[in-house]
Parts: C-alpha cells; sequence; structure tokens
C-alpha cells in the first residue's frame, strides 16, 4: 500500500484510499479498464463519480493513457516511463483486456503521414492474444 502512496506523491497526486486502490490494481493486473469495469470492479467502495474522476486525474498526471476502442468506449492503461513505448502502437485484447506494446511502425509508413498531426497514442489494434485465441 505505501509503494503506491509513493508513486503518487512522484506525480504530484495526494493519496487517499480510493486512488491507491485503483492505482493498485491498473498496476498489477497489467490490462486495461473502462470506467464501466473499474465500477464494476469497486461498486461496494466508490461510485461511478469517484472512480471517472479518478481515471481523469490519473491521465492529466501521466500515470494512465487513454485507448480508444473501436465500439466508442475509452479504456485505461498504465503509462510507461519510456517516451518511445508511450508512442508505439498497442495491441488490446478483446477478450481478457491485457494490452501489448507492438513494434514502432516502420519508417515507409510513418513518412505518409508527414504534415499530418497523428497522436501515435491512439493507434490500438484489437482482437484476441494466444490465449484467449485457443
Amino acid at each position: 500500500m505505501e509503494k503506491f502512496k509513493n508513486i503518487l506523491h512522484v506525480y504530484g497526486v495526494r493519496p487517499n484510499e480510493n486512488r491507491v486502490l485503483v492505482l493498485q490494481l491498473l498496476t498489477e493486473s497489467k490490462k486495461a479498464f473502462s470506467l464501466c469495469n473499474l465500477h464494476q470492479l469497486f461498486r461496494e467502495k466508490m461510485d461511478r463519480t469517484t472512480v471517472y474522476r479518478i481515471l481523469i486525474l490519473f491521465t492529466e498526471k501521466d500515470i494512465l493513457q487513454k485507448i480508444p476502442c473501436t465500439d466508442g468506449n475509452l479504456l485505461f492503461t498504465l503509462k510507461t516511463s519510456n517516451k518511445e513505448i508511450i508512442n508505439s502502437p498497442k495491441f488490446r485484447c478483446k477478450c481478457c483486456q491485457k494490452v501489448e506494446v507492438l513494434p514502432d511502425l516502420p519508417v515507409e509508413y510513418l513518412n505518409t503521414l508527414t504534415g499530418k498531426n497523428i497522436n501515435p497514442e491512439t493507434i490500438a489494434i484489437e482482437g484476441y492474444c494466444k490465449d484467449c485465441h485457443a
């Protein structure tokens, strides 16, 4: 518990029980969660608005990143401190919600995007991982 409080302090976030619980879950699960998923998990401890505010705060403080899904939902996952990984496309398993960093896009592909304002954090591929596809 103290470890997660220290992480929040590093990011300038005042720790409280709810924030620590959300950070702990996201850190230990290595998965992406929607607002609805998190609300279901924490229904006994916090309401939907509290979960939403924590997600927004963590996103603003660069603790989390948003991953848009093809169904219009947003998923939230921990950001990494490595800038190259942050700018890499992601793969999200539609079944277990695991998020994996994919290799960088080929230079030839990136060259076609010259002059366009692209947010690489929003590049996400969805499908089924090896474990869920089997």
